[in-house]
C-alpha cells in the first residue's frame, strides 16, 4: 500500500483547519494510507483526527538549532540530521502534500518523499509557486474581495475539492480534572466555551469585555455554565476575570486555562454548545468539535478566510480591521482595531436564537454557509457576487494548476 504524508508545520489554528483537506485526499483516494507531520505540540491532537493512521512531529526547536549551530565539519551536521530523521522512523511516502510556503515544509517534503505537491513541487530550488499557492500569498498581500475559506485553499493546494461533509473531531474517553468533569459528564445545561487568550496580542479581547459577557451569559441564559479556555499564558487572565465577578456569578464560571491538554480541551469543547472568542486556534477547533462558534474579528483577522468552517457559524467583523476596496479596486487603509464598543449582548442574543441587526456600531454581523466550493460567510444570508464568483476561481487555479485534480472540476 502506497502512503502519502500532508505536511502543515504552522500553528493550531491553521493544523485545525487542515482536517477539510484530510478528509478530502482520504475521500479522494481511500486506498492510500495518509499521515501528518506537524509540531511535536500538536501531535497529541493530530492524532483524533479521523482519516489519519500515524502522526509524526516536527521538533522545531531541535531543527533551528540544528541549522544555526556553528559547525565547521559539515559531515557531523549531516549526521545529526539523519539521527534526527531516523529517530522518527518515517516510513517511506510515495506522495507529501505540502500546506507550508516555507523553506522547512519544502524540505521536508522532499527529504521524506519522492513527490511534492503543494510549495516546492517542481523542485527544493525552485522559487516558481503553484497556482493555488500564489493565490494564497496574494491573498495574504492584499485581501481584497476574495472569499474563498483558506481551508478549502488548502484542499485546492493539494488538488482535491472540499469535502463533502464538514469534518469533526470527535471526543476521547479521558480522564478530567474533577470541576471539569462535572461540567462533561454532569446533568444537562448550555455550556459555553469563553476562548480567553489568542497568539497574537493583538487579538486579545480585553478582560473587561469578558466580564460583560460572562456576566449577561448568567443572566440572560438559563442553566449555563461558562467554561474559560486557554493555555498556562491565560492563567493569570482567567483569575484576574474571576476576581472581577461578582459572587453570585463564580458557581456559574468553570476555570479552565492551564489545566488541559490537548484531547481533554477536544472532550471538553465536544461538550459546548458555544463558543466565544478572537480568530484563534481554540475557537476553530470548538467549531470541528460541534459546537457553534461566534467570533470577533478585528485586526488582521478576517471572516472570508479564517472564520470558523462549517454551517451556522457567527463572526462579528469590526470594520475598522477589514481592508475595504475603493473604486478602483486597491484597498483603502484600515483603522486600528481598537474599539469602544464590543457586540456583548448582540452575541448573547445570538446564544438565545434572537434577531440581531447585521451591522451595529462598526461592527458587521456574517453568518457561515457552505456548498460545493466550499465554506463561505454572507450578511442578512445573501451571496454577494464575490462568493458566486468562487466557482470561477476554482476554475481558474485548477487550470492554471496541475490537471490531474482528483475530483472534476465539472461537479
Amino acid at each position: 500500500m502506497s502512503r502519502a504524508l500532508l505536511i502543515q508545520l504552522a500553528r493550531l489554528g491553521d493544523l485545525v483547519q487542515s482536517l477539510p483537506v484530510l478528509t478530502a485526499l482520504h475521500s479522494a483516494n481511500p486506498e492510500q494510507a495518509l499521515d501528518l507531520l506537524c509540531p511535536s505540540p500538536l501531535v497529541a491532537l493530530g492524532e483524533l483526527f479521523p482519516c489519519v493512521e500515524r502522526v509524526f512531529p516536527w521538533k522545531g526547536e531541535q531543527w533551528h538549532e540544528l541549522a544555526t549551530k556553528r559547525m565547521t565539519d559539515c559531515e557531523q551536521l549531516l549526521v545529526q540530521a539523519k539521527q534526527n530523521l531516523s529517530d522518527c522512523d518515517f516510513p517511506m511516502y510515495s506522495l507529501a502534500y505540502n500546506l507550508n510556503n516555507h523553506p522547512r515544509g519544502i524540505l521536508a517534503g522532499h527529504v521524506l518523499s519522492d513527490r511534492v505537491v503543494g510549495p516546492g513541487e517542481l523542485g527544493p530550488l525552485n522559487q516558481t509557486l503553484p497556482a493555488w499557492a500564489g493565490y494564497l500569498r496574494q491573498v495574504a498581500h492584499d485581501r481584497g474581495s476574495n472569499r474563498v475559506h483558506l481551508a478549502d485553499a488548502f484542499c485546492g493546494l493539494c488538488q482535491v475539492f472540499p469535502p463533502s461533509d464538514i469534518p469533526f473531531v470527535k471526543a476521547p474517553v479521558v480522564p478530567l480534572p474533577l470541576e471539569l468533569e462535572r461540567l462533561v459528564y454532569g446533568e444537562s445545561s448550555t455550556v459555553i466555551g469563553i476562548v480567553l487568550g489568542a497568539g497574537d496580542a493583538d487579538r486579545r479581547i480585553p478582560l473587561s469585555v469578558w466580564q460583560d459577557l460572562v456576566a449577561a451569559c448568567a443572566e440572560l441564559i438559563p442553566e449555563s455554565y461558562l467554561l474559560l479556555i486557554g493555555g498556562a499564558g491565560e492563567r493569570e487572565a482567567a483569575l484576574a476575570l474571576e476576581n472581577r465577578l461578582p459572587a453570585t456569578y463564580l458557581n456559574r464560571v468553570v476555570n479552565g486555562c492551564g489545566k488541559t491538554s490537548l484531547p481533554e480541551l477536544v472532550s471538553i469543547l465536544n461538550r459546548c454548545q458555544w463558543v466565544v472568542g478572537s480568530d484563534t486556534g481554540p475557537l476553530h477547533l470548538g467549531a470541528m468539535c460541534g459546537a457553534r462558534a461566534i467570533g470577533w474579528y478585528f485586526s488582521r483577522a478576517r471572516v472570508h478566510e479564517t472564520g470558523p468552517y462549517g454551517i451556522g457559524h457567527y463572526v462579528w467583523q469590526h470594520q475598522g480591521g477589514q481592508p475595504r476596496e475603493s473604486l478602483d479596486g486597491h484597498e483603502a487603509k484600515t483603522a486600528g482595531s481598537s474599539s469602544a464598543y464590543w457586540p456583548v449582548m448582540e452575541t448573547v442574543h445570538l446564544m438565545r436564537e434572537e434577531q440581531v441587526d447585521s451591522t451595529t456600531n462598526e461592527w458587521d454581523l456574517w453568518t457561515s454557509h457552505r456548498d460545493e466550493w466550499g465554506a463561505f460567510y454572507t450578511r442578512d444570508d445573501e451571496p454577494e457576487e464575490t462568493v458566486l464568483r468562487r466557482k470561477d476561481t476554482w476554475k481558474r487555479l485548477s487550470q492554471l494548476g496541475n490537471q490531474d485534480f482528483k475530483v472534476e472540476v465539472s461537479r
